[in-house]
Parts: structure tokens; sequence; C-alpha cells
């Protein structure tokens, strides 16, 4: 379960983000025209893909170039280890495609979009070998879908939110009935509620 009683990071996180969420929404960045296709994956699948699933919040990141392309790396300070091999305390590295270096910039329709002092929930997998990525950084596991906002709402309690995205998901045709996108499960939920229902996933994914 998630601590009650003492103060957190995020809880004053949150706290700060209820005060400023006007400011917020102005400085939202607009949807582009452009988008990328992915297949929707549930909540199940999500986990099946991932190896950690976290609630923390970004705290720093720096872009570079890498092959001919810019990539950005995110640190972000784990408040909550909802399931996998993640600490809460622990600060990670998560790598996310596109960025800015000096005045050039470049955009990955559909990447997953983390902006420091946000807190999100993140659902993570580590980078494939080899490449000249950093070593020990993580990817968020199926683009945007894995990574959602958590935002205050006006009944003072934190939600978790589908962030807007550029990501145009398309459902599984293996599948006779699609299930629900986990974006869609999850988003709405309390916090709280959400990290069971990700747990009870992440408990059924062990017994197969």
């Amino acid at each position: 379960m998630l601590p009650s009683r003492r103060p957190t990071l995020l809880a004053a996180t949150l706290a700060f983000a209820a005060a400023s969420l006007s400011l917020g929404a102005a400085l939202l960045i607009p949807q582009s025209a452009h988008a990328s296709t992915a297949i929707a994956l549930s909540l199940p699948e999500l986990v099946e893909k991932s190896d950690s699933v976290v609630v923390g919040i970004p705290k720093s990141k720096i872009s570079r170039w890498e092959s001919g392309r810019i990539v950005t790396y995110t640190t972000v300070a784990i408040d909550t280890a909802v399931a996998g091999s993640a600490k809460a305390g622990d600060s990670i590295t998560v790598r996310t495609l596109g960025g800015v270096v000096d005045d050039i910039g470049q955009i990955t329709h559909g990447e997953a979009v983390l902006n420091v002092g946000k807190p999100m929930m993140l659902f993570l997998r580590p980078m494939a070998a080899g490449g000249k990525a950093l070593a020990g950084s993580l990817v968020v596991t199926g683009m945007s879908q894995g990574a959602m906002a958590i935002e205050i709402g006006a009944d003072k309690v934190a939600r978790v939110v589908a962030q807007p995205t550029d990501l145009v998901l398309v459902p599984n045709a293996k599948v006779a009935v699609a299930p629900k996108p986990a974006s869609l499960v999850l988003g709405g939920q309390a916090l709280a509620s959400a990290v069971t229902e990700v747990r009870t996933a992440w408990a059924a994914r062990a017994k197969k």
C-alpha cells in the first residue's frame, strides 16, 4: 500500500501541482498533427512486457546525439515501487527518443513524455543490449502507453491520468475481442486503487 501517514516527496509535489494547476494547463504543449500507430496494450500485456512499474517524479533531463538522432535521458526519483525490481528511494534513468540539443529539436511521435516535476506511473523495461545508450538506462514500455500522469482532482484525491498523445492505438488483429487499453483501465482511478490493480496483474503474471 502507499504510505499514508508520513509526508513523501510525491505528496509534496502533488500539493504544489494542485496549487498551480491552472498555470500548468496554460503551458501544455499542443498536440502535433502527426501521429504514430501502435497495437493497443491491455494492462496484463503492459505488465507482461515490463520489468518494473514505479510511481516516480522526473527530476532532471539531458538530451544528446546518439547514432544520428537525439535522445533524452531523464532521472526519475522513485516514490513507490509498484512492482518488479525497482526500489522506493532509488533514482533511475529513463531513455526516450527525441529532445533538443543546442538549437536542434527532434520529435518522435507517440513517444512517452516525462515532464520534470510531474509525478507519473511508469511501466519500464531495460534497454536492449548494445548501441551507445547509457548503461543501466530503462525505456518506457509501449511508448506513451506506459507513461501515465498523476494529478490531484477537485476532490483532492491523487488520480492516474492518461496523457494526451499522438500515438494512435489499433486493436490486436490476433484476438477476437480486444481488451481495453491499459490507459483506459487505469485512467481516472485513484492512485491507491491503480497501484492495487497493477499489483494484482503482476501477481497473475507470476502464476503463469
